[in-house]
């Protein structure tokens, strides 16, 4: 009984020691791999830190010195803007007061004024150069009454009485709109005052007169090209209207 007892303490103690040498083992192996996996990634990060194109990124780097010199360089470019635009103002040079008020605007659009200012010389500008004119009713696109300058408004108004008068025979599409020309203008209404802006002649060729558009009692118009402006009643050709509209003119107009 004895003896029995021994041989199983014996294979008892045998076990526990083949089973902490295995995990001594394991923790080793273990330890080794994590080793070599450690330095494979310090290689890898030490190639791609060293290769080429890399480069540091400073973050955090202070602009309060830039921020300085550009709100000083604003302030300097809006005070020489705003005395230019007064020597022009001076000169009576309405357009290229208007011009340097504008770059005043797109360097620092918050500068209190400008918009204004803006507004009085548009008006003022609206209101110069004034250019009266009468329109032959019995007549068709008869000889110009100004000269216009694309993208440069001028107001327009008109005032007085006429009689529109015609025996034509028409079929049921009405009067007939194909040549601006000679015929009435489409899309506006009949007997209403049109007018047409032809460009000047380029070398060799015929003028191309502008598309018709509506004068009416007048308004404020922004021609789309630079030419002569010409007037007459939307009526179609053969009328018989009599009478004469009065009409006066200021803005960015010249006599033609």
């Amino acid at each position: 009984m004895r003896r029995k007892l021994e041989i199983i303490i014996g294979g008892c103690v045998l076990v526990a020691v083949a089973l902490c040498v295995g995990d001594v083992l394991e923790a080793q192996v273990g330890t080794g791999k994590t080793t070599r996996q450690s330095s494979k990634e310090r290689k890898v990060r030490s190639k791609s830190g060293s290769g080429k194109g890399a480069r540091s990124i400073k973050k955090g780097a202070s602009t309060k010195t830039i921020d300085v010199k550009v709100r000083r360089f604003q302030e300097s470019f809006v005070r020489d803007a705003a005395d230019l635009a007064k020597q022009y103002e001076d000169a009576g040079n309405l357009v290229k007061t208007r011009k340097m008020l504008e770059l005043i605007l797109k360097l620092s659009p918050e500068v209190k004024g400008v918009r204004a200012k803006i507004k009085q010389i548009d008006e003022e500008m609206l209101s110069a150069n004034g250019l009266s004119v009468e329109v032959n009713t019995a007549r068709g696109w008869g000889p110009p009454v100004a000269a216009v300058f694309k993208g440069q408004a001028f107001r327009i108004r008109a005032v007085g009485d006429y009689r529109f008068v015609t025996n034509l025979s028409i079929g049921p599409s009405g009067f007939a709109v194909a040549d601006a020309s000679r015929d009435m203008a489409a899309d506006i209404r009949c007997g209403a005052l049109i007018g047409v802006v032809v460009p000047p002649p380029e070398a060799g060729k015929q003028p191309e007169p502008g598309k018709p558009f509506l004068v009416g009692a007048g308004g404020t118009i922004t021609p789309r090209d630079t030419g002569l402006l010409f007037l007459k009643i939307n009526a179609p050709k053969g009328h018989k209207s009599s009478g004469r509209l009065k009409v006066r003119m200021t803005g960015h107009v010249r006599k033609p």
